[in-house]
Formats: structure tokens, sequence, C-alpha cells
């Protein structure tokens, strides 16, 4: 073992060791909100009842993370800490023996990508610590919890704020020179199969899929007269609990329906199950919403800026 993995694994070793049961639990807190099934209920929060423009943004941000998260992590193929010493560092998350490749941590830079577009492109003080706390706790829950060493997570936090940087500068623009309905599913469409045909696996059809979906939802929805994501509490609380309802069954409708076809398992299958979840995200539940009289009209990608200033990061 090498001294720049040893030293490490002597530090997550001690850091365990101080951990009373109580933290343990909050770690694992911490860890959950960089899961898939974390950003199913975040993002449709904010876009839904917060910000719509920001959060498709930072959706960008995170999906595009996540693709480069597995392509680095094939490419690389780091162990992790208890792989390496398995009489040290102890695995505190249920499951996590199972985990793949390390480095990059997908958390760390998930979650930094994520927070930090989102911050970066609304500029409030309160919400620039709240993401900075967030992609802190985030990153150091997978070294206490004993499933990335500390270099795993430090490049999280790099690229994935190198990737919220480059989306907060560069998405609006594109969006802004994208006129016309054609060019916007086009290029959407045809970035999502270069990437796809340059690493197709399981892991990185479902950001692929996620992406193509909510950009053509939000094409689509913005094209219908789209919907305010204002309005008083007990509308957002009801607009909210329906859609998060409709988000699950569609996501195992789909999971089901898909089951049933021949060659289940191939990447592209994955990818348009989960270009369907997208799709509804974006389009379904806002036509919905304004159907059912919980929201009002505003187009989400009309009239964006072109060259946002970036504050407060």
């Amino acid at each position: 073992m090498p001294d720049w993995m040893r030293w490490q694994i002597d530090w997550i070793a001690w850091l365990q060791g101080i951990q009373p049961p109580w933290a343990i639990v909050f770690w694992r807190a911490m860890s959950f909100l960089g899961e898939e099934q974390a950003f199913l209920l975040i993002l449709p929060a904010l876009l839904w009842c917060y910000r719509k423009r920001e959060t498709l943004y930072a959706a960008t941000g995170l999906l595009l993370g996540s693709y480069l998260t597995f392509v680095l992590k094939d490419l690389l193929a780091q162990p992790r800490p208890f792989q390496v010493a398995p009489d040290r560092v102890h695995v505190l998350l249920p499951g996590g023996e199972a985990l793949g490749y390390g480095f990059p941590s997908g958390h760390a830079l998930n979650a930094a990508a994520l927070w930090g577009t989102l911050a970066w492109t609304i500029g409030q003080p309160l919400l620039t610590r709240l993401a900075i706390g967030l992609v802190l706790l985030i990153g150091l829950s997978r070294i206490v919890l004993g499933v990335h060493f500390i270099h795993d997570v430090l490049g999280g936090w790099g690229i994935g704020a190198l990737i919220a940087f480059l989306t907060a500068r560069l998405a609006p623009q594109v969006v802004s020179h994208l006129v016309s309905l054609r060019q916007r599913l086009l290029s959407a469409t045809g970035a999502v199969i270069l990437l796809f045909l340059a690493h197709s696996t399981r892991e990185t059809a479902v950001p692929l899929g996620a992406w193509l979906g909510m950009v053509w939802g939000a094409v689509g929805e913005s094209q219908g007269g789209g919907f305010h994501p204002g309005g008083p509490l007990w509308q957002q609380g009801l607009r909210l609990a329906f859609g998060l309802i409709t988000v699950g069954a569609v996501y195992v409708g789909l999971t089901a329906a898909f089951s049933l076809l021949p060659f289940s398992g191939e990447p592209a299958l994955r990818l348009l199950r989960y270009a369907g979840v997208g799709l509804w995200v974006t389009w379904g539940a806002p036509l919905a919403f304004i159907r059912l009289g919980l929201a009002r009209h505003q187009r989400a990608i009309e009239g964006l800026p072109a060259d946002p200033r970036p504050r407060n990061l």
C-alpha cells in the first residue's frame, strides 16, 4: 500500500473510531441526500415550487456530472478504502460492500454540481451558504461511512464545482442561441446519442435518459404556455404531493412495462425509461397542475438572459 493511501486509511479509521452511534445515523442521512432517490424528490420539489429555470440548469449540471462520474469510475477503476484495508476500515452503510469503483465520489461530485449550479445561478447568500454546507456534509459522510478515500471526495468536489461553473455560465447562452423548437430538440437528442454511444452502460443510461426527457418536457411545457411554480403554500403543498405520487407511479409503471419487453436489461431501454420519467416531471405533471387549477401559466425557457453574472458563490 503506498504512503499516500496508508495515511488516508489511518485517518478514516481514526474518524470512524470517534463516532458515537447517533452520528452514524446522521451521516447515513447526509449520504442519502446524494442518492438517486433523494434527487427524485429534491429536483421536482425545486422545479414545481421554487425556481423552474434555475432548477433546469441545476438538473443539467447534476445529470452531466452523474454521467461523467460513471465514465471516470469505469476508466480509472480505483478501489475503495474497505477493499484496500478491510481489517481497518468498516463499511457503516448498509449495502456498501456491493459498491463498485471509488474515484471520483459520485455523491460529492453530484452534490457540488447540483447545489453549486443552483447557488451560482440564483445568487442568494443564504442559498449559497446552504449549498456549501450540504456539499461538504454529503462528501464528508462518504469518508466517515468508509466507502470513499479522501481523494475520492476531493476529486468529486473539484470536478463537480467545475461542472457547476460551466453549466451556470454556458447553459443560458446555449439556450438563447437555440431559438427554434427544432434546434432545441435535435441538439438535445444529438448530444445524448453521442454521449451514449461514447459510453453506453446501464449506469450512464440513467442520467442521459433523464436529461433527454427533461429537455423535451421543458420545451413542450414552454410551448404550451408553461406553469408558475409560485402560489400560496396550500397550493404548492398539493402540487408537490400530487406530483411526487404521480412520479412514483410513472417510475414504477415504466419499470414494470419495460420488464416485459425482450432485452429489458439493455441500456438503451433503460435510457428510454428514464426519459419517460424526465418527460413527466417537466411536462406531464405541470400540465396536470394547470388542468387541476394548482398552478397558473408561465413559460420555463423563454426570454432567458444571454450572459448571467455569477454572484455570491
